[in-house]
């Protein structure tokens, strides 16, 4: 009997969380979290990747666990990255970061979604992001249909941006919660690799951010903050995502 497809996933957003479902349900297969501390366990068959591009390089999170996961040599490994704009070197990066264990990314495919870093910009507004999902949806089924038939083709490009993550211990020295934090603990909850502790019932960061912007996009008072650049600009939740589905075991 064939192995079930299991598909690793990480998710800030919802964005990517949102590919690996759809995906789960083209290709019957099975869904784990990656969290920063998540254990790896032993995989073969079709083993896939889904996870967003941040600046062209791979999440920390991501990296550390495919190095940490046990995978049989004759497994047929796929990846597809959401990005809001150019960002399939991080495929090359999973390439690299696979070769160095003796195997290689079979498939690899970037798909758009609605751009969300709301710390450099503005998060589209929900017309234009039901628009950019709708697109998304039918690149999902010619992916799945890809993966299904043992296809192998990688589409990347160079990283754009390999330091990226230099000086990680201040990435998230900007995140504040203001008065509007009632202490709800869904930061906390949402954080992918651990990064928040409630302390007196006020979240406080501890210097391992992904910058994945769960915590200031999910806020239900709008509380968090990123210095004074978020102030005015838009929260971006995937919509067809619920919160309680990034933190709790799919």
């Amino acid at each position: 009997m064939d192995e079930q497809t299991v598909i690793f996933w990480f998710s800030g957003t919802g964005n990517s969380l949102y590919a690996a479902k759809r995906l789960a349900a083209e290709l019957d297969a099975r869904l784990v979290r990656i969290t920063g501390d998540a254990p790896a366990e032993a995989a073969g068959g079709k083993i896939g990747f889904v996870f967003p591009s941040y600046y062209g390089n791979l999440p920390r999170a991501v990296r550390s666990f495919v190095e940490r996961l046990e995978i049989r040599p004759e497994s047929y490994i796929f990846a597809v990255v959401t990005m809001g704009a150019a960002g399939q070197g991080s495929l090359s990066a999973l390439s690299k970061a696979l070769k160095v264990k003796g195997l290689r990314l079979s498939y690899g495919r970037g798909v758009h979604m609605p751009a969300n870093y709301v710390l450099n910009y503005n998060p589209a507004d929900p017309e234009k992001c039901a628009g950019t999902l709708a697109r998304a949806d039918e690149r999902f089924k010619k992916i799945a249909a890809g993966i299904a038939a043992g296809t192998r083709s990688v589409r990347s490009f160079p990283l754009t941006a390999g330091n990226l993550y230099k000086n990680i211990e201040k990435l998230d020295a900007g995140f504040a919660a203001g008065e509007g934090c009632t202490g709800c603990g869904l930061c906390e909850r949402l954080c992918p690799v651990g990064n928040i502790k409630l302390e007196n019932g006020r979240p406080v960061w501890q210097r391992r951010c992904e910058r994945c912007v769960a915590c200031i996009s999910w806020c239900p008072a709008k509380a968090i903050d990123y210095n004074d650049k978020t102030k005015d600009r838009r929260r971006y939740q995937n919509p067809r995502v619920g919160a309680e589905e990034l933190y709790e075991q799919v």
